[in-house]
Order: structure tokens, then C-alpha cells, then sequence
């Protein structure tokens, strides 16, 4: 299925990407990390928009294959960045990495797409940390957002 979103013309197989994450693992499987397990439940709290936006593309957001904490807003958000698989071709649009030097790579938010107006995606060629049984052909789905923190504990990272 085409898909125009901002800048990126991809070329998805839904079906295929849903298959995957419907037997996939969500985070918390393979981390137990304070922030893994609250990104895990913050996602479901989320915008429609953004939860749609995924599940349109066939994933299922608790199942990350990676996300981080960057750092705490004083009101207790976190800002995480992340990335999901995709199957499919990238068929148009750069990422929204960019290299500093050989060593060193930023976010450039400008580059990116605006989900909502804290949750921010990009995709690229280059796959890290793929899934054992992903399909191919695949594009990697980075973002780079605001989560709320759900746990009933303490923020670590504030």
C-alpha cells in the first residue's frame, strides 16, 4: 500500500507488518528498565492520532524494538527516542539523522514528521537490532517524542 506521509513516499505491506506484531513481544519481555516499562503503558494513553497513525501502519506501539530516555521535562514528560519495524520500501524522504561528523549524529526536528505536535517520525533505509523472523522487505520507523510518566512511582529520571 502507498503511503505519502510528509516527506517520505513508502510502499508498506500492512498485513505483513501487522503479522509480525501480533505474535512479537511487547518491551517489557526483554527490558525491565523504569524507562521501558513506562513507555510500554504510556503509549496506549496516547493521542488517537498517534495510535491510529501506527496501528494504519501495523504496529503495535508497546512492542518497540528500541526506545531511551534522553531526559525529564520539569513536568515530569520524558523525551524518548525509538525506533519500530516496518515491511516495506522507502521509496522517497531522507532521515531525519543527520551526521555531525564521523562520530556524531543529531536529530534534526525539521527533517522529520509531525505526528501530533510531541511526537515526531522519520524513516530510513538502514535497519538496526532487527527482529528475529521480521519480513522483508524493511524500513526502519524512528521518532522521537514526549511520553507522559504512568508508573505509580517515583521518575527516576527527573
Amino acid at each position: 500500500m502507498l503511503f505519502e506521509i510528509g516527506q517520505y513516499r513508502l510502499d508498506i505491506d500492512v498485513q505483513k507488518t501487522r503479522q509480525f506484531y501480533e505474535t512479537a513481544d511487547v518491551v517489557s519481555k526483554s527490558c525491565s528498565c523504569d524507562g521501558c516499562l513506562n513507555f510500554e503503558r504510556a503509549v496506549s494513553k496516547l493521542s488517537p492520532v498517534i495510535i491510529s497513525f501506527f496501528t494504519n501502519l501495523g504496529v503495535d506501539m508497546r512492542k518497540v524494538c528500541e526506545c531511551y530516555v534522553n531526559y525529564a521535562d520539569d513536568d515530569g514528560t520524558l523525551l524518548y527516542g525509538g525506533f519500530y519495524h516496518v515491511c516495506g520500501i522507502l521509496l522517497d524522504g531522507t532521515s531525519a539523522w543527520k551526521k555531525m561528523n564521523e562520530n556524531t549524529s543529531y536529530w534534526d526536528k525539521e527533517a522529520s514528521f509531525p505526528v501530533s505536535s510531541d511526537f515526531y517520525i522519520s524513516f530510513q533505509k538502514d535497519i538496526a537490532l532487527l527482529e528475529k523472523g521480521f519480513p522483508f522487505p524493511v524500513i526502519q520507523l524512528e521518532f522521537s517524542a514526549r511520553i507522559p510518566w504512568v508508573l505509580e512511582k517515583k521518575n527516576p529520571y527527573q
